[in-house]
């Protein structure tokens, strides 16, 4: 079993505006918690700024020191986050022209029955908000004795019943869905241009790190619309790296965590993207873990990135399809509440279990042991 002394560990966060303190103090949180179930005592060390787009802190454990860097472009999320009627509503146009109108929906109902219903979802919301608002506002107004005060007051109602259903939809989580998806679409169509610069930041500090010897592992892990933003970040990292040596006996590791990678590989104009994820493909030196819940319906679970959008892997290369298996994971009344709660199902491989497994979020982190070690033991 490799021992490891001091680990670097980059993490991408998926499409959230909250930005590194959060997760910073998730992590804090979710490690102590951990700590019970795999009695790893990690010491969280405060956060601090690294650079202009990136924080890290200090984890230690058992005698190894990782370095937990937090690549942030939730100041980008923000620039998109849709927030009022106007904003949605131009949302929800992108999502009908890119993904209806364009006849991809088929594409991605073939590859996840899931994601086909999560993708409808928001529309649908929106649709019967219209719908419920103008019947009950006319319906109310029309009861009203005064005829010239029936529009005003129709009107009126109108607006405060889609203002009620906005706050119902961002409680819901479905607004946080169109915006994916809509994100998605324009970044694959190249209307997303200030992430290309972030992204080429993110690969020269990744490729630092491969090339500093003192790593004994580089770890990059992403979460969700992360996982996207990885792909291009890591491809060209590796195109930078001084020595391919360094690549060897599994020192460089991708864990990807709940991707939805084909809401930007599926798009005609993805071409570069799919060429980035092509050469990851074709990278066997490089242990690429990827791991979808079937129980997450915000995921592409158990599809293989690379393949789904028409590319090839080399031999012993591209990602291992993992599963969580978060119900071996979790205490069974626990697990079903959990299951009803779909927002939180997305971000549970970022939290702590209750029962030991083969998938553990904070010993990939802060572990003593080699990822590759640490997968040999469990399995």
């Amino acid at each position: 079993m490799t021992a490891i002394k001091q680990r670097q560990v980059f993490y991408l966060h998926g499409f959230d505006p909250r930005g590194a303190a959060h997760y910073h103090r998730l992590y804090r949180e979710q490690a102590a918690q951990q700590s019970k179930v795999n009695g790893l005592n990690i010491n969280v060390a405060d956060r601090k700024r690294h650079s202009s787009h990136s924080h890290q802190w200090q984890l230690n454990a058992s005698g190894t020191q990782s370095n937990y860097c937090f690549l942030s472009w939730d100041d980008i999320v923000r620039r998109h986050w849709a927030k009022g009627w106007r904003q949605i509503v131009s949302d929800a146009l992108c999502f009908v022209s890119a993904y209806l109108l364009s006849g991809k929906i088929f594409r991605f109902a073939k590859a996840s029955p899931k994601q086909l219903m999560a993708g409808l979802y928001p529309l649908i919301f929106l649709l019967l908000s219209v719908f419920a608002s103008l019947w009950l506002s006319g319906l109310a107004a029309g009861q009203l004795p005064w005829q010239m005060a029936q529009w005003p007051a129709g009107l009126v109602l109108f607006a405060a019943l889609m203002h009620g259903s906005k706050w119902l939809g961002n409680k819901m989580a479905v607004f946080w869905l169109l915006r994916i998806y809509a994100f998605s679409a324009r970044w694959a169509n190249g209307r997303v241009p200030e992430l290309e610069p972030r992204i080429n930041h993110f690969a020269g500090q990744i490729a630092n790190a491969i090339n500093d010897e003192r790593n004994q592992e580089v770890v990059v892990i992403a979460h969700s619309v992360g996982t996207m933003v990885a792909m291009p970040a890591m491809a060209r990292a590796l195109e930078l790296i001084s020595n391919k040596a360094r690549l060897a006996n599994q020192r460089v590791v991708l864990i990807t965590l709940g991707h939805c990678i084909p809401l930007v590989s599926f798009h005609r104009k993805a071409s570069a993207f799919r060429a980035d994820m092509r050469a990851l493909g074709h990278t066997p030196e490089l242990l690429w873990l990827d791991y979808t819940a079937p129980t997450d319906g915000a995921c592409f679970p158990l599809l293989n990135p690379v393949t789904s959008c028409g590319e090839t892997c080399a031999p012993n290369a591209g990602p291992r399809m993992l599963s969580p298996r978060f119900f071996t994971l979790f205490h069974t009344p626990r697990y079903k509440k959990l299951r009803r709660a779909w927002y939180t199902m997305h971000f549970l491989y970022l939290m702590a279990t209750d029962k030991p497994g083969p998938y553990d979020f904070f010993a990939f982190t802060a572990g003593p042991l080699a990822i590759a070690s640490q997968l040999k033991e469990r399995n």
